[in-house]
């Protein structure tokens, strides 16, 4: 218990130690955007959200009227216009328009007037670590206190803030900031709800167009602890005070037209022609305006980009490829208007997570053999795997996967390592020991279930042979005690070897002599065959065992063996803290007896007539009649089984 209790803290620690770093918190982001990938079609982006893309076709159509990018404002008028006359509940521009045009003033002025009869127009504002003070005079403080809230936390800080023109502002709706803080591997996966400047938090782009959707105004916006509070938004923020954004798709998720079919649908409805778009198709739609051309630099790395093309396809029809900055402000503000978050677990329960799948693991490797207990970590590790990837597109809760994988793969190294190490050696130790004095079949039975080694028995049919060898105490009285124990020890080893061979087990050593048992304690229904083809292989063997004591000038040996089959009591016998697999019963003594009168009959091998009456094969025998052996009132019929 100490060991399963010292090895969970182990892993649990090192699993913290190794999340601290940043390889790892990336190997965590990447399980993000693999999750996210995994996702089928959701369909929940919000339809009242719609885009209009300043694409490729769009700057290439609109520069015979506008002028080469960046066009001359009165283009986002006439959008402006027509958006205006469509009913559209908030125009958004990701666009900035922090200087004026003075090359076409009179453009500036149009655009600058639309806006203000729309009155549902969301400006963004640039945010940057660049230090312009005394180089450029900066946008009029006022609107920096009017669209901000006193800061606290740890929100990002910018020196820098330029604000759209000030007649383009004054006429705003909302002013947002535009600015966003990457992942240190790359993709946009978390959001700047907030940004700092001067003390001040300035909302986002998204919150600012969420907030203009539902009317509210810049007072309404407050910090709380890790939350901004806007209204009925209640929106969490992580450890680095930004938003994880649940994304609703990957690309092409959201509705979007091309600018430029926008802009002359307004010039056909002003010259009384039937629109190439739709005006209705906007009526009280929330109309984000962004980039999507080629060589303008606001495309970026998401969840679903990976390392798929852009046009890739997953099997669930989900696109894959970089997304237009536009669109992940509109994911924002489809999380912010619907309460759709992406939220993570608290600390604790992630510690309570990795320490729970780490002691499972444990537990396995400790209760069960190697197969198994990986089976079972796996069948663990699969379960919480699929568990988190339902809560995960169910629940949007993002619960730890590389951490967990971390934790379950420590577990699973450090028990298999420690059993193999600690609990291994010693039962190597153990098994190295133990084998010695019991058969290979009594051992690995012992070793699959130890509960058999506890006391008790139980009534079975055994056959049992004796061993012993003729006239060895005086042969030993007149040799050194050496040369009496190496030649012992050679004739022991020598007749052990075919008492295993024979599926016997050898129960104990008395002196020099052996006692064999078969059909205990692992079934054998040919016990009393192999205890006579053991008998007869003994025999044979102690003659070529002769041959070389001879050669090396040592006496030859001659043993008697005797066999009797019948019921005995069968099982550990002893105390608790020592204990050995035997037999007991009148069956055994009348083995024993056999054995003793070997001599008398001048016969190397005795059986009885228990024994005789189920062999199953041929050997020659001959009767050498009755007996009554001593503890006995009956005679027993007895035989000798020729080598």
């Amino acid at each position: 218990m100490l060991a399963l209790a010292g090895l969970t803290a182990a892993a649990v620690l090192l699993s913290w130690l190794v999340g601290q770093t940043r390889f790892f918190q990336t190997i965590e982001l990447k399980t993000l955007d693999y999750r996210f990938r995994l996702l089928a079609k959701q369909d929940v982006a919000s339809p009242e959200i719609v885009l209009a893309e300043i694409d490729d076709n769009s700057i290439k159509h609109l520069e015979p009227e506008f002028g080469r990018w960046p066009w001359s404002r009165d283009a986002h008028a006439y959008f402006l216009r027509f958006m205006r006359n469509a009913g559209a509940r908030v125009v958004a521009y990701d666009i900035l328009f922090t200087e004026n045009d003075v090359l076409n003033p009179e453009a500036d002025a149009f655009f600058v007037e639309e806006t203000r009869l729309s009155a549902n127009v969301v400006h963004a504002v640039f945010l940057g670590d660049q230090d312009t003070r005394g180089v450029t005079v900066e946008s009029d403080p006022a609107l920096l206190d009017a669209y901000s809230t006193p800061a606290m936390g740890e929100l990002l800080d910018f020196i820098q803030a330029d604000f759209p023109i000030p007649d383009l502002a004054a006429g705003a709706a909302w002013l947002g900031h535009v600015a966003n803080a990457l992942d240190s591997d790359g993709p946009f996966r978390h959001y700047l709800l907030m940004a700092s400047h001067r003390g001040r938090a300035l909302p986002s782009f998204a919150l600012a167009i969420a907030l203009a959707a539902r009317g509210e105004r810049p007072d309404v916006v407050g910090l709380g602890p890790r939350r901004v509070e806007a209204g009925d938004i209640r929106a969490p923020l992580n450890a680095d005070w930004r938003l994880p954004i649940w994304f609703n798709g990957g690309p092409g998720t959201y509705r979007s037209y091309s600018y430029s079919h926008i802009v002359y649908a307004q010039f056909q409805i002003e010259e009384g022609e039937e629109p190439i778009v739709d005006p209705a198709l906007f009526k009280d739609k929330i109309v984000m305006v962004g980039l999507n051309a080629t060589g303008l630099h606001d495309m970026f790395t998401t969840p679903f980009a990976g390392t798929a093309g852009e046009d890739a396809v997953t099997r669930s029809g989900v696109r894959l490829g970089r997304m237009a900055g536009v669109e992940v402000h509109a994911n924002v503000v489809d999380n912010l208007l619907n309460n759709r978050y992406l939220s993570d677990l608290s600390p604790r329960l992630n510690w309570l997570i990795g320490l729970s799948i780490t002691f499972l693991v444990l537990v396995a490797v400790f209760s069960l053999r190697l197969v198994p207990a990986v089976a079972v970590a796996s069948v663990l590790l699969a379960a919480y795997l699929w568990t988190a990837q339902a809560l995960f597109a169910g629940m949007h809760l993002r619960v730890p996967v590389a951490a967990a994988l971390l934790c379950w793969s420590l577990a699973l190294g450090l028990g298999l390592a420690y059993q193999y190490w600690v609990e291994g050696a010693e039962k190597r130790r153990v098994r190295g020991i133990f084998s010695r004095f019991v058969s290979r079949d009594v051992f690995q039975q012992l070793m699959d279930d130890p509960e058999a080694a506890k006391l008790g028995g139980r009534r079975m049919m055994v056959t049992v042979l004796f061993s012993d060898l003729r006239g060895f105490t005086s042969l030993s009285e007149k040799r050194a005690p050496e040369d009496i124990v190496a030649q012992l020890n050679e004739y022991f080893s020598t007749m052990v070897e075919i008492v295993f061979q024979f599926r016997g087990t050898v129960d104990k050593f008395v002196g020099d002599m052996i006692m064999a048992l078969f059909n205990a304690p692992l079934a054998d229904p040919e016990h009393a065959d192999h205890a006579v083809q053991c008998a007869i292989s003994m025999q044979k063997r102690i003659e070529e065992l002769n041959r070389r004591w001879r050669d090396r000038g040592l006496p030859p040996l001659a043993c008697g063996i005797g066999i009797n089959s019948g019921e005995m009591i069968a099982g550990n016998v002893g105390a608790e803290t020592i204990r050995s697999y035997t037999v007991i019963g009148d069956n055994v003594n009348l083995g024993a007896r056999l054995e003793s009168l070997c001599k008398e009959y001048r016969s190397n091998i005795i059986i009885s007539q228990y024994t005789k009456e189920i062999l199953k094969g041929d050997y020659e025998i001959v009767e050498l009649g009755d007996v009554v052996v001593k503890g006995r009132s009956e005679s027993v019929k007895i035989y000798q089984v020729r080598v």
